[in-house]
């Protein structure tokens, strides 16, 4: 079991840069937090007394708010609050400093792009982009006001496409990593995220799942006679076969050197063993063409449907030890895993 969990248990492209956009949300709020604070003595020096006071208690609030949710994802309405009461700070700040209130603006702008993810960073940047300039304007000497205006709305158009360039880099970069290179089929990273998608679904509304591990037999003795780029040849054939048999909800994922493992949702033992039986005979008793050689190819299969109180390992393990019993029969099989209650305890 201990190794199928860490053959499987990879942190997953999203996992990781859900965890970035956590830890840069978190030190943004806690930078702007710790700076009010800062703020708010030098507005009570300075004699601002009601304004102090209001920047003291938003730079409370967000430093206790950093601190509450220190690790984890900060809700919308705390991120939305944030924003917003350090934009009434700084057009305050522009009414009573001119240029000097200015200042503050062009960081706040750019922390949208960060707070708040994709197209709704551009929506906030755009929307101060709009209130300070207008406010900048207003209060201002024109000559001065429409330059700064300017400004934040180059800032606020170069940061929109900077956003639109990651995002785009970021799904190129999730398909890389998700993909695997040789067949085109997904590889292990999303597997857990997917298991735990059907056994939720399963627990949630009784929708049956089942797996099949799958696994090329004597596959290097054909790379040991054929060289592994012909075996590569293969594989890819291996993965177009497989996908021209499953259903468009169906997954199969490429987990190993020429062991594949197939996810059915909404299947249950018996339909799956019927799709195994089909993927093994459309491996088995078709030949493959290589570029020197046409070789036969068999395919052993283990199939295992979920079982209530399963973690996701126990269930690969089921799957993967009905394919160990198909091949200690022989190969070229499907063999069904038995159900957890069916298990007789082994002899002490």
């Amino acid at each position: 079991m201990a190794q199928t969990q860490k053959k499987f248990m990879n942190s997953s492209a999203d996992d990781l840069l859900r965890a970035f956009k956590i830890k840069v949300t978190g030190n943004i709020i806690w930078a702007g937090g710790i700076t009010e604070l800062i703020l708010s003595v030098a507005q009570f020096l300075l004699g601002n007394t009601g304004q102090a006071v209001a920047i003291l208690c938003a730079g409370v609030f967000f430093t206790g708010a950093a601190w509450f949710y220190q690790g984890r994802r900060v809700p919308i309405l705390v991120r939305v609050m944030f924003i917003g009461l350090l934009t009434i700070i700084s057009v305050i700040s522009i009414y009573k400093n001119g240029t000097i209130g200015v200042y503050w603006t062009y960081p706040l702008l750019v922390a949208c792009f960060f707070v708040f993810s994709g197209f709704l960073g551009i929506i906030a940047a755009a929307l101060l982009t709009l209130i300070f300039g207008v406010t900048a304007i207003y209060a201002m000497p024109l000559d001065d006001g429409w330059r700064i205006a300017t400004t934040l709305a180059i800032i606020c158009a170069l940061g929109s496409v900077f956003v639109v360039l990651l995002s785009e880099l970021q799904k190129l970069l999730r398909k890389l990593v998700v993909t695997d290179t040789l067949t085109g089929l997904h590889n292990r990273h999303l597997v857990t995220g997917v298991l735990e998608d059907a056994i939720y679904r399963f627990r949630r509304y009784q929708r049956p799942a089942t797996i099949m591990m799958a696994d090329l037999d004597h596959f290097k003795q054909l790379n040991d006679t054929h060289g592994h780029l012909f075996g590569d040849q293969i594989l890819k054939q291996v993965a177009e076969r497989l996908q021209s048999v499953l259903r468009r909800n169906d997954q199969v994922f490429r987990v190993g050197g020429e062991e594949f493992l197939v996810v059915l949702p909404e299947t249950g033992n018996a339909e799956a063993q019927v799709v195994a039986e089909k993927l093994r005979s459309l491996v088995s008793e078709h030949s493959f063409n290589g570029k020197d050689a046409n070789v036969d190819v068999t395919l052993s299969l283990g199939v295992a449907q979920y079982a209530e109180n399963q973690t996701w390992v126990e269930w690969l393990n089921a799957a993967d030890s009905a394919l160990m019993e198909a091949k200690r029969k022989g190969r070229n099989q499907v063999q069904v895993a038995e159900a957890p209650a069916e298990r007789t305890a082994e002899p002490a």
